[in-house]
């Protein structure tokens, strides 16, 4: 529960909202995230979502309503989308096993397919075990049909990697990851994740888990694409304190370290805020409240965050 937790109605003119976390078992998930940050710990979480309007998976606001209700009641008067077509999704990933070999369309696929949008992520790195690995596209000279072709014919785990990109997880760093890219993520990672909104996954290798999953090898085939070499983002300084990691055609993300105050302005209609490390002052005209590690807030107004070593990340829509 946030430490912002309200006591009456959230109105409309409310210049932050503050969110609760939706938890998500996935079979490969784990415990990490909810020890990080004093969170029941008692069964395995695979993702933690902080800001959904997806249907059927919408975070509630602090004063008991889902952020659906919130934006369809007071969203229009605060320029705000409705929640059916909130453009992002922000959650935690809590990688106790190796996620699925998976891929996930474009916006033009999806739409082919009736869906409202594809599914661009980014990830920023939390913790990693030792060894710990992400794989993000295919080595030189293997092609999407290769690997499907490999799958099909009934490859061994250990030919499977074989075939994909590997590249250490390190805690602090950001890998983009645009629809079409082949990826999972390995064993012993944590990760902040903001994606297109959309749960579009097509999954193409399950490491022979129990019991099985559906794969979509077909949908796979369709939404693939060759992907260049890769290497984690890096972040452009600007003068407010913000490193920016991604501004894309999808979303921005951005990380700061809070010693003091720091300021954010949403280019939009909003911001999300979330604090990874420490705890937080948030104050935006007279309204000021504590925002502890692993909570979001909406941001709807400049903020003034304030705090001694706060790490924080924020993410917002593309312009």
């Amino acid at each position: 529960m946030n430490s912002v937790m309200a006591t009456a109605p959230i109105a409309a003119t409310t210049p932050f909202l503050p969110l609760e976390r939706l938890s998500v078992a996935r079979p490969w998930g784990g415990r990490r995230i909810g020890t990080r940050f004093g969170w029941d710990a008692s069964q395995d979480v695979g993702e933690w979502w902080l800001a959904s309007g997806y249907p059927g998976s919408v975070t509630p606001v602090s004063d008991g309503r889902g952020l659906d209700e919130w934006l369809d009641e007071y969203g229009e008067v605060r320029g705000l989308p409705r929640a059916d077509d909130f453009p992002l999704l922000v959650k935690f990933l809590d990688a106790e096993q190796v996620l699925s070999v998976q891929v996930h369309p474009d916006d033009a696929i999806a739409q082919k397919h009736g869906l409202v949008r594809g599914k661009t992520e980014a990830w920023h790195v939390i913790d990693a075990a030792p060894g710990a690995q992400l794989y993000i596209g295919l080595i030189d000279g293997v092609t999407p049909e290769l690997l499907f072709e490999t799958i099909e014919a009934g490859a061994t785990p250990e030919e499977i990697i074989g075939l994909l990109r590997s590249v250490p997880a390190r805690a602090g760093e950001t890998w983009l990851i645009e629809a079409g890219t082949i990826h999972a993520v390995g064993a012993g990672v944590s990760i902040f994740e903001v994606q297109q909104s959309s749960d579009a996954t097509y999954r193409i290798y399950d490491w022979d888990r129990k019991p099985a999953r559906e794969l979509h090898i077909q949908a796979a085939r369709e939404a693939a694409k060759d992907v260049l070499a890769v290497a984690p983002c890096e972040p452009v300084r600007s003068f407010d304190g913000w490193d920016t990691y991604v501004d894309g055609d999808c979303f921005r993300l951005a990380r700061a370290t809070v010693n003091g105050r720091t300021d954010l302005t949403p280019r939009g209609s909003f911001a999300t805020l979330t604090v990874l490390s420490g705890e937080a002052t948030v104050q935006c005209g007279s309204s000021c409240s504590a925002i502890a590690a692993g909570e979001t807030v909406m941001l709807l107004e400049t903020a003034s965050i304030t705090g001694n070593n706060v790490e924080v990340i924020a993410t917002e829509p593309a312009l």
